[in-house]
């Protein structure tokens, strides 16, 4: 396994001013989400307290923090270790995902006014800039935020905790991952679909262009994803790749 200093692999100036408990959560988060320790790889509380110069009650809440989003098991008195989901978990998860955004941004759109676009090219314009300084993480972050803040608008708030766990995995397997586009499209270029429907205050177009959006991200950074989201899509008959198939 890996041997990790998570410290070194936390990117502080690109995230907001953070207390020292957040800054310990983002650290292993990141190292885990761009797959910078192995699944499997025992996360030792000692270590990342003297690490980040803090408790070992610091460390202990960003782990179960880390556990409600499901990137670590704790295992008692064994430890906690990292926790990476499967291909056929992260279809399934992508596959609600889908189905709550083209629900959310059918019903968010109706209400979206120009300062709620404002917020979400604001998001986009970090985004663009976090992509262009090679930051996944940052990225990654800002891009849940700009989907987040379309489905806040939904009125369904209930469902918000499972799409930010489905945004968060399908982000492991596409952020995380290396680079299969050969003609990269930059995050403004990306969601514009989006916001042009967004714009037009069209349910219909805003549904197409969200899915058409998602499977887009999956097919460009994650064949892998892809074949199995497209398996799922083609009905319980369809084959799926093994359950601890990864990629």
């Amino acid at each position: 396994m890996k041997s990790v200093q998570y410290k070194s692999l936390f990117s502080g100036p690109k995230l907001p001013a953070l207390t020292k408990g957040s800054a310990v959560f983002h650290g292993i988060r990141r190292a885990i989400l761009l797959r910078e320790v192995d699944a499997g790889q025992p996360l030792i509380e000692q270590q990342i307290g003297r690490e980040f110069n803090c408790s070992q009650g610091t460390v202990r809440e960003a782990l179960m923090r880390l556990q409600e989003e499901g990137l670590v098991q704790r295992r008692g008195y064994k430890g906690t270790f990292v926790l990476r989901s499967s291909i056929a978990e992260a279809a399934q998860m992508a596959d609600i995902r889908i189905k709550l955004e083209v629900e959310g941004i059918s019903r968010a759109v109706t209400v979206f006014e120009e300062p709620d676009l404002a917020e979400l090219d604001g998001y986009l314009q970090r985004m663009e800039k976090s992509y262009a300084e090679d930051d996944a993480y940052a990225s990654s972050e800002l891009d849940r935020t700009f989907h987040l803040a379309i489905f806040q608008r939904s009125g369904l708030p209930a469902l918000e905790p499972i799409l930010k766990r489905c945004m968060l995995h399908m982000h492991m397997m596409t952020f995380g991952n290396p680079a299969y586009e050969v003609d990269p499209i930059s995050p403004i270029e990306a969601h514009r679909p989006i916001m042009e429907a967004l714009r037009a205050r069209d349910s219909q177009q805003a549904a197409s262009a969200i899915r058409n959006h998602i499977n887009e991200v999956a097919s460009r950074w994650s064949p892998q994803l892809k074949s199995a989201l497209d398996a799922l899509e083609s009905g319980p008959g369809a084959s799926t790749p093994p359950s601890g198939e990864t990629s």
